[in-house]
């Protein structure tokens, strides 16, 4: 493992809830790639606003983040995401939508356009993980449909996703993370358009 990782990895040194992390290194910046648009279908699902989902201190910046076995949390040096973690994931679910023919009236939480129903989110998990020395990356969190208006919850569900990279390599890792959040995109528009039907035919929150 050590071989595989090379000098691409910096652990984290935590002291008393502090992490030390390089800020002085040239960085690469780097993206998802974005989901393929959905055109000529009726619109299904109308008016949500996806909000930034909630993150643990370590998701909160824009390393692209490493657990070795056996090792403290790190991160791989020179990298970066294009933009913080939390942003990152709300403005690739939010772009899939926005391209996405079935879906209208889709917002960010930033602009704060009216809405009919509010996307909140935790993220528990963006990083790659290895498992008997092979390096998968992972996406875990939670998701709640709310009543904008009574705050009243119409569905939720886990988020629970991995898929093993081509390598340990940063392009192979960063590839394997935009497989896993279309992954991710498809199974959260699927719940949405599934949660619509089921509220339109009943009239009463789903799971």
């Amino acid at each position: 493992m050590k071989r595989r990782l090379g000098t691409m990895i910096v652990l984290l040194s935590v002291l008393g809830g502090c992490g030390w992390l390089p800020s002085s290194e040239p960085t690469q910046s780097w993206t998802l790639e974005p989901v393929p648009a959905v055109t000529g279908q009726p619109v299904r699902v109308d008016g949500v606003r996806v909000l930034t989902p909630q993150v643990p201190d370590l998701l909160a910046g824009r390393f692209i983040l490493v657990v070795p076995e056996g090792q403290p949390p790190g991160v791989y040096a020179g990298a970066r995401w294009s933009s913080a973690i939390p942003r990152l994931w709300r403005d690739h679910l939010l772009s899939a939508l926005q391209r996405d023919s079935r879906f209208s009236r889709i917002s960010g939480d930033e602009v704060r356009l009216a809405a009919d129903k509010l996307l909140v989110s935790r993220l528990d998990a963006f990083q790659v993980e290895y498992q008997q020395r092979e390096p998968q990356v992972v996406i875990r969190g939670y998701l709640q449909l709310v009543d904008a208006e009574s705050r009243r919850v119409l569905a939720e569900r886990s988020v629970d996703l991995r898929r093993q990279a081509d390598s340990g390599e940063l392009p192979d890792v960063v590839a394997a993370f935009s497989r896993l959040s279309a992954d991710m995109v498809d199974q959260i528009r699927a719940w949405l358009l599934e949660t619509a039907a089921g509220n339109t035919a009943t009239g009463e929150p789903s799971a």
